[in-house]
């Protein structure tokens, strides 16, 4: 078996935004790390229930789903490599954050299309015997 090969240097997009005045800066998002994954999904509260064969996430009394911003404030870094508080982020047009939020999703494996892949994989591996 071949030996696993990671980086730990963070993928990362360039993002120019133009701002009211007319200036343009260069942001990033990010990849989330470990801890930023654990922090976004403490908002989360749900139980596991077996249903059938499969197993279901059922919402609990605190479940959150975190807006765009909210998710970008774990991501998304100004010029000077800080986090971009939710509060600014909040100010930004919707259809600015709908759009980074999907490349944050896409860049830390968490859209839809990297899920799904995910799944197939560890179903694929499951029928081949490589447990």
């Amino acid at each position: 078996m071949a030996n696993l090969v990671f980086s730990i240097k963070l993928k990362e997009e360039p993002v120019k935004i133009t701002g009211k005045d007319g200036t343009e800066k260069i942001y990033k998002l990010k990849e989330l790390t470990g801890d930023q994954r654990k922090q976004h999904d403490a908002n989360f509260d749900y139980k596991i229930e077996a249903v059938g064969d499969t197993l279901k996430a059922v919402p609990g009394e605190n479940f959150k789903v975190l807006s765009s911003a909210e998710f970008l404030a774990l991501c998304f870094y100004d010029e000077k490599n800080v986090l971009v508080s939710f509060n600014v982020l909040g100010g930004y047009p919707y259809s600015m954050l709908d759009q980074l939020h999907k490349a944050a999703l896409k860049l830390s494996g968490m859209d839809k299309d990297s899920l799904e892949a995910a799944k197939n994989e560890s179903e694929g591996s499951k029928g081949s015997g490589s447990e």
